[in-house]
């Protein structure tokens, strides 16, 4: 490796302070917990005793409550600060997790969710944080630095949730997992409330007197945030909305079908599981230089032609019918690595994607309004999107054709690519 090449690479690790650093520790934590619980969340549900649908449902009521809560946690950011609501509330989402460890029939999910989803609140002001902490000409590379090491540090959750389901089977096995959650968001909770920095310095101290006067401030000040969105920022909102709608439709039946339909066994899931996380942070990585350098519209374009690739090869893949253990079968074998292939296709488009929204979001919002228009932006993506995307997915799972959410999910893809192309346009001056 040249010498330019290290003065580079040192440049790119030397965002690694402050801040950024704290933040990126503690998420990996977070998305070590996440990732560990989720990696057989619907078997978990369904294991409960649950219909096939309710994992969407359930989705959709997370989605539905976090998207209330995001819009007072954007004003929060914005009016009173950053560190004191993401600090708090990170010690209420390892009491949330405790409630999911020791939930004694599917019905008492619904408890925990909504607990979750409150403890959410939280996670605009993380989102401003970041952005503030990085310069806005190296917003690619300080993003891309961001999801790398967050997501390499949490890539072996899943193989740790695939070895406690083999041991324990996989209602004992996700319990576990979220007890480990709770430890794992305790610790980040103590880091963040120790080491983090307030970023918003104009900070309007005084307090809320009332309902009254919160709503009366804090609807005008969204209303005035997205009225100042910009157009571009108007057309990348509706194509990451529709994209996101058909994410949500197959978002909690990926297990069930590679699983249930394809064939595939709980073991051989977790190996996929581990191959597509840690392909993201990898992805990531260059990611970061590819959308400074070729810019964040193409970046977006080249993700979603590869998430398009990558439904057509799952949708293809026939299911598995033969009940020979993989070891000895060549049939089970060849589609086991199609689809860790195809995962690690997924991953890869949806690593770009993370990086070219992310700093396109920040090259088009001022500083000032930036807590506040990321939660408008994920409020009008979950009710327009996550919410209806995962009940029409889990009604259609369980009622009209086990692949209606994938086929979706391939044709919206495509509708959000055209947008993309056609509609948004990158900024000459990037907001700091």
């Amino acid at each position: 490796m040249g010498e330019g090449k290290l003065k580079e690479l040192r440049r790119y690790f030397s965002l690694l302070r402050g801040n950024l650093l704290i933040i990126i520790v503690t998420w990996a934590f977070i998305e070590f917990a996440r990732g560990a619980t989720s990696t057989y969340y619907s078997k978990y549900v369904v294991g409960l005793g649950a219909p096939e649908m309710v994992p969407g449902l359930l989705q959709a009521l997370y989605t539905s409550v976090y998207a209330i809560v995001a819009i007072i946690g954007g004003y929060v950011a914005d009016r009173y600060g950053r560190k004191n609501i993401i600090a708090f509330f990170t010690f209420f989402v390892a009491f949330s997790y405790l409630l999911y460890a020791t939930a004694p029939a599917w019905q008492w999910l619904i408890i925990t969710e909504t607990t979750l989803a409150l403890t959410s609140i939280y996670i605009p002001a993380l989102q401003a944080m970041i952005a503030d902490s990085i310069p806005p000409e190296k917003r690619g590379k300080g993003y891309s630095l961001t999801y790398l090491i967050t997501y390499l540090a949490a890539a072996p959750s899943a193989l740790v949730a695939g070895i406690l389901v083999t041991r324990h089977g996989i209602v004992q096995g996700v319990r576990i997992t979220f007890f480990i959650a709770s430890t794992c968001a305790i610790i980040a909770a103590i880091l963040r409330t120790l080491f983090l920095k307030e970023t918003l310095q104009n900070k309007n101290k005084k307090t809320i007197r009332g309902l009254r006067e919160f709503l009366k401030d804090t609807l005008p000040s969204y209303k005035y945030a997205v009225k100042s969105m910009k157009k571009s920022l108007v057309w990348l909102i509706t194509a990451y909305i529709i994209f996101t709608f058909s994410f949500a439709t197959s978002s909690k039946y990926w297990i069930l079908y590679t699983v249930d339909e394809i064939g595939i066994t709980n073991e051989q899931w977790a190996i996929i599981s581990f191959a597509s996380s840690i392909t993201y942070p990898l992805a990531i990585f260059p990611a970061g230089f590819i959308v400074d350098k070729i810019g964040r519209k193409k970046s977006w374009i080249l993700s979603r032609i590869l998430f398009a690739a990558a439904t057509i090869i799952y949708l293809l893949t026939p299911k598995i019918t033969t009940t020979i253990p993989l070891p000895t079968s060549t049939l089970t074998l060849q589609k086991y690595h199609i689809l860790i292939t195809d995962f690690v296709i997924f991953a890869l488009a949806l690593g770009i994607l993370g990086v070219a929204v992310s700093a396109l979001q920040a090259d088009l919002i001022p500083r000032e309004l930036r807590g506040r228009t990321m939660a408008a932006i994920s409020l009008l993506t979950s009710f327009l999107a996550i919410v209806p995307g995962n009940i029409y997915g889990g009604y259609t799972y369980q009622y009209l054709s086990k692949t209606t959410p994938f086929i979706t999910l391939l044709i919206l893809n495509i509708i959000s690519l055209t947008i993309i192309i056609l509609k948004v346009k990158e900024p000459k001056i990037k907001e700091k």
